[in-house]
């Protein structure tokens, strides 16, 4: 079983200000954390190659800068999301973990609800298998609800 701290609020409320300072802290005690960011946009403009190479139909795409690699991938095993915590921003409509919102309009599902990003909030284990997490991703299909442009 792995920790889950999950992440919601509107737009521009601090989301990602506050994993990062939670994933902070959980790497200073030592501990392994994989971050997930559930999001509406392409992770990658449709000019560049790594789109183009997806688009093509690659199960795998892999982009490497000297620096960091990012993996395109079609499918995530349960495997892949082992680690001490799991971060996961967003999924609103689901509970997947110790559910922390920011700001307005809070799901009645969430553990705690704070203001602003710079709140102190008390970060909880919620045990949960990282396949039941996936599962929850799996069914969140949020570009067949983005806008159109």
């Amino acid at each position: 079983m792995t920790c889950v701290i999950q992440i919601t609020g509107m737009k521009d409320v601090g989301k990602t200000v506050l994993a990062e300072k939670i994933i902070a802290k959980l790497k200073e005690g030592g501990h392994s954390v994989v971050a997930v960011k559930v999001s509406h946009h392409e992770p990658d403009p449709p000019t560049k190659d790594t789109h183009r190479l997806r688009k093509a139909g690659a199960d795998m795409v892999v982009f490497y800068n000297g620096v960091v690699y990012v993996v395109y991938k079609r499918e995530l095993e349960c495997a892949e999301l082992d680690a001490d915590f799991i971060v996961v921003e967003g999924l609103r409509g689901e509970k997947v973990g110790y559910k922390i919102h920011i700001g307005p309009d809070p799901p009645g599902d969430a553990d705690v609800v704070i203001t602003n990003p710079g709140d102190d909030v008390e970060i909880k284990c919620v045990e949960a298998d990282p396949c039941e997490v996936l599962e929850a991703l799996r069914r969140h299909h949020p570009l067949e609800k983005a806008p159109r442009a």
